[in-house]
């Protein structure tokens, strides 16, 4: 039941990525061509940026239909994921506890803890276990010799 819940936390991740990336390309482009000093400066970064938060969008659908599907790959790219996500959260929750304040803290701190949580279990044998392919299970179970 672990690997579905966050197969659909995934799922419901990325059209948050994939709608952000699109409306801050659109910004970026329109930016882009209204003033023409910005195409040196920021406006090309900020493009850049919106990109890699729409192809976040993209990875994190794949990976929530692999590890519906219970491949390898999404098993790997959901701690790659969690991982970052998770630093995201504690530098929420750090700048929460030095300025923002305790909302910031709270949700950033129960972020942190859910993507550890996450990474964890995702590592644990018996969740490895379930990403196997059916030869290799044959294989430990001493069915295939």
């Amino acid at each position: 039941m672990g690997v579905s819940v966050l197969a659909v936390v995934d799922l419901l991740a990325s059209p948050f990525f994939l709608v952000t990336g699109v409306q801050g390309i659109i910004s970026a482009v329109r930016n882009l061509r209204g003033t023409p000093t910005s195409r040196l400066g920021g406006g090309g970064l900020l493009l850049a940026v919106d990109a890699c938060v729409l192809a976040v969008g993209v990875v994190c659908a794949v990976a929530a239909m692999d590890l519906w599907r219970l491949k390898k790959r999404g098993r790997r790219v959901t701690i790659f994921l969690m991982s970052m996500f998770g630093v995201f959260a504690a530098d929420v929750a750090l700048l929460g506890f030095a300025e923002t304040g305790r909302a910031a803290f709270l949700g950033g701190s129960a972020g942190c803890i859910f993507c550890l949580g996450a990474v964890l279990y995702l590592c644990l044998p018996g969740t490895r276990r379930k990403f196997e392919s059916a030869a290799v299970k044959a294989i430990r179970q001493g069915g295939i010799s």
